[in-house]
């Protein structure tokens, strides 16, 4: 029988070069093309009991996707729940909040995650996980690469803007929350 993610590696000239994570419907894999160019590799587990999540997630990627937002989507292989996308180097938004970004730094980020989630709601993408600790927002060369467009929806009322707004700035109980209004005060966007 043949193995997807075998038959995908070579179909694309793909190797493995390890794996990122496990999620409750998939795997996340790192790998690299000939020239050791890296890409994002999110296969649909099989016990998965989330409903079409490639097709759902490579849907919204390329939506996003057309306003400039999230990885670029590379290939779907959908008959093998399989979708391959740019490898962001970056790191978890949280972690950089908490290195103490500079305060011009981290409003030119707030002002560009904000933009994002504003064009997010214009697009009718409602990214659905925006909050709680900042995974699915990694930061690359100091700007937001929102990622992991896979519970997205265009069916739910968009919230994106104001969960970011939420998540930065009014949580009072929130550490994020605290120290963005620490470093640089209210909302600048308000």
């Amino acid at each position: 029988m043949e193995n997807p993610l075998n038959s995908f590696l070579e179909k694309y000239g793909l190797f493995l070069a390890g794996k990122i994570g496990k999620g409750h419907s998939s795997q996340v894999f790192l790998v690299k093309n000939k020239k050791g160019k890296k890409f994002v590799l999110k296969m649909e587990r099989s016990d998965s009991t989330r409903f079409k999540m490639a097709e759902r997630e490579a849907e919204n990627l390329k939506k996003a996707n057309a306003v400039s937002i999230g990885p670029k989507l590379v290939a779907a292989d959908l008959q093998k729940r399989i979708i391959l996308m740019e490898f962001v180097q970056g790191q978890p938004f949280c972690e950089w909040l908490f290195s103490n970004p500079s305060k011009p730094s981290l409003k030119s980020f707030v002002k560009e995650l904000q933009k994002q989630a504003k064009a997010l709601d214009k697009i009718g993408l409602d990214h659905g996980q925006l909050a709680g600790r900042g995974k699915n927002i990694l930061v690359r060369n100091n700007r937001p690469v929102i990622i992991d467009f896979e519970k997205s929806s265009s069916q739910r009322k968009c919230h994106n803007l104001n969960t970011v707004k939420a998540f930065l700035f009014k949580n009072p109980n929130g550490a994020i929350a605290a120290k963005v209004r620490k470093i640089v005060g209210e909302n600048p966007q308000s």
